[in-house]
């Protein structure tokens, strides 16, 4: 059914990114399915009076019509589909949708698939973005707190009857509130003092404690703490400590090596790959805030039309993970759902220009990096690259990371010609 002539297609525009086209497969073409399908359930249907491999295509096609008619349909309608928006040159967003799904050996079929395309637009100008570029930099001390988080993690603890200090692990009941209303609350939590995770006065507080000390206290969140609504507030705590436990450090030999694969062998390459870590961080973060000026930038000055399909599952998905959020129960419903469809239509923009990118300049992404950015994932989570790719979650890591640093590989493509 191969043929380098040209499909008879038309096309009619329904609406801005809306297509509909109607495609004539050939009689030939249409014969030549059914007497494929005619020689393949020759050999498997039984007929009385006739041997297998023996009974007439007229037979046949009479006794199983509607099902050659459905086999001939399936085989046909994806191929020339795909035949048609290559030769048109049609880039479909979504599945399409078939009618007029007829057919008749004895004439041409045609069909019709309705679907919206990927709008057409131009890159926006590199000045736009106004960037700099930066370098990082870091110091002996940080290099240090990193060296200490990944020795925490590989640490054993031993239960101690003294006071908690610096470097123990306290595990504890706490719930926090302000002004009534619970902000935070966990059992058996475990935390290492001097780990720097919680605020500095939460630490101070556990800093002294015992096992069974029961303790209340205030805790005043910064002006700049991540989450907008505790900012400059004052929360009540409760804690009671349940266990204060010495941490054991962990050896510098090869068990402790193993967490990390192949990357580290000695002590020496031990420090060199937490150099590495330190200084990738430093560079993330600037990319970061790079990434983040080009995103805000783009929202101002993308304003192509997305597909209605497209957005419509977006902003579904979203509102769903929005109203499950305790941060917007106070939130009015249309004024939820109108701040979600908006995030939904920015990120599909952002999304369409990535993929736009990567097809205009060729880019591909580094399978090399995904591997190596899964590996540091899975250094800090104490588990070898090569047992948790076997996992289904391992792999959903693994996509997500590629998911991410395709996305990164363009914003640093526009990066480069910005700061050029």
């Amino acid at each position: 059914m191969e043929s380098n002539e040209s499909l008879e297609v038309a096309i009619e525009n329904l609406a801005d990114l809306k297509r509909k086209i109607v495609v004539t497969v050939p009689q030939d073409t249409v014969k030549e399915a059914y007497n494929k399908i005619f020689n393949s359930m020759k050999e498997k249907v039984s007929i009385k009076g006739f041997r297998k491999g023996k009974i007439p295509q007229s037979l046949l096609e009479k006794r199983f019509e509607k099902i050659m008619k459905s086999e001939a349909i399936e085989s046909l309608v994806p191929e020339y589909y795909e035949k048609a928006i290559k030769q048109e040159n049609l880039k479909p967003a979504v599945r399409p949708q078939f009618d007029d799904l007829e057919i008749d050996k004895k004439k041409p079929m045609v069909f019709s698939a309705t679907f919206e395309i990927y709008p057409e637009f131009d890159l926006p100008d590199p000045s736009v973005y106004g960037l700099e570029k930066k370098e990082a930099v870091f110091t002996d001390e940080e290099i240090q707190e990193q060296r200490e988080r990944h020795l925490n993690n590989a640490a054993t603890f031993a239960l101690k009857d003294g006071e908690a200090a610096e470097g123990d692990q306290v595990v504890m009941d706490f719930v926090g509130k302000v002004e009534d209303e619970t902000i935070a609350e966990a059992n058996d939590q475990k935390y290492i003092l001097g780990s720097k995770q919680f605020l500095p006065e939460f630490e101070a507080a556990l800093t002294g404690m015992k096992k069974e000390e029961e303790k209340d206290f205030d805790l005043n969140f910064p002006s700049d703490y991540n989450e907008e609504k505790l900012r400059d507030k004052t929360a009540q705590f409760s804690v009671t400590v349940k266990e204060v436990n010495q941490t054991q450090l962990p050896e510098m030999d090869e068990a402790f090596f193993a967490r990390y694969g192949d990357k580290v062998k000695s002590e020496e390459e031990f420090n060199q790959f937490i150099k590495d870590e330190v200084k990738f961080r430093k560079e993330h973060e600037i990319k970061t805030e790079n990434h983040k000026i080009i995103k805000e930038k783009l929202n101002e000055v993308l304003d192509f039309n997305v597909p209605e399909q497209l957005q419509q599952e977006e902003t579904s998905i979203r509102l769903k993970q929005a109203k499950q959020d305790p941060a917007n129960k106070e939130s009015a419903d249309s004024v939820l759902e109108e701040k979600v469809k908006q995030e939904a239509l920015e990120q599909l923009r952002f999304s369409i220009l990535v993929q736009k990118v990567l097809d205009d300049e060729e880019i591909k992404t580094d399978e090399n990096e995904v591997y190596r950015r899964f590996e540091m994932n899975c250094a800090m989570m104490g588990i070898r690259p090569e047992d948790l790719i076997k996992e289904e979650y391992g792999r959903q890591i693994y996509q997500q990371t590629y998911g991410m640093i395709t996305e990164e590989t363009v914003l640093d493509f526009i990066i480069e010609k910005a700061t050029e």
